[in-house]
């Protein structure tokens, strides 16, 4: 079996933990989000379409992002890292 580590910031799986935790960092500290009006049907519940999020990144500036949601898995993220391990 192979381990792969997972940054907890944007999912992207890594081989190492360095290259993992190098990722989260790079993503900078989340300062506001913003659910915007709309809808996105999952398995059995209602979801936002479109979430607008503000960081702040390891240089200090303010940057912001688009995230609409296209595809839901388990929205817990201890079961999703198990799902996307690599099984040799």
């Amino acid at each position: 079996m192979k381990t792969k580590y997972i940054c907890e910031q944007c999912g992207t799986m890594y081989d190492t933990k360095a290259e993992a935790v190098a990722c989260e960092n790079k993503h900078g500290k989340l300062i506001e989000f913003h659910v915007m009006p709309g809808k996105a049907y999952t398995r059995d519940k209602l979801r936002p379409n479109v979430v607008y999020a503000k960081f702040r990144n390891k240089f200090g500036e303010e940057e912001a992002a688009q995230y609409q949601f296209i595809c839901y898995e388990d929205v817990d993220f201890e079961v999703t890292k198990r799902e996307h391990e690599v099984v040799r």
